[in-house]
Order: C-alpha cells, then sequence, then structure tokens
C-alpha cells in the first residue's frame, strides 16, 4: 500500500515492493483482500475511519517523526 496516496496493490510473492508501496501487516491482510476482492489495484479512502486507513496514518506520522529527528541531528 502507498501511505501517501491509499493505493493499495497485490503483488505476487517474487516481485519487489517499490514506489513508496510499504507492505501490509498480516493483522490487516484480510481487510486489504476485502478491499481487493478480483481487482489488482484499488484507492482506499485516507480519510475513511477504516483500519487501512489507520495504519496508513500511523505509519506516516512515524515517517514524519523521523524525518524531524533526522533533520535535528543533522543542524548539530
Amino acid at each position: 500500500m502507498n501511505i501517501d496516496t491509499g493505493e493499495l496493490i497485490r503483488l505476487k510473492q517474487s516481485q519487489p515492493v517499490s514506489g513508496g508501496f510499504v507492505p501490509i501487516p498480516r493483522e490487516l491482510q484480510r481487510e486489504a483482500n476485502k478491499h481487493l476482492s478480483e481487482k489488482d489495484s484499488v484507492i482506499v479512502d485516507l480519510s475513511s475511519n477504516g483500519p487501512l486507513s489507520k495504519w496508513a496514518k500511523a505509519q506516516r506520522k512515524k515517517r514524519r517523526k523521523a524525518v524531524r529527528k533526522s533533520r535535528k541531528q543533522n543542524r548539530k
């Protein structure tokens, strides 16, 4: 899933994850499959209150926190 755009794609095991896509944790696999159903790609509404959008929000927050910490260290 691309945590910035909400794009969810079905990946084959041999295919590497690239392009800003982050693997979905095991506990959210069922929810992701429900969204994908028979499609290979869907857009998840990031403003909804579902488990996938909550997870994406938490991932974005972690990334912002790491960026802030890195900037702070680089200023020294």
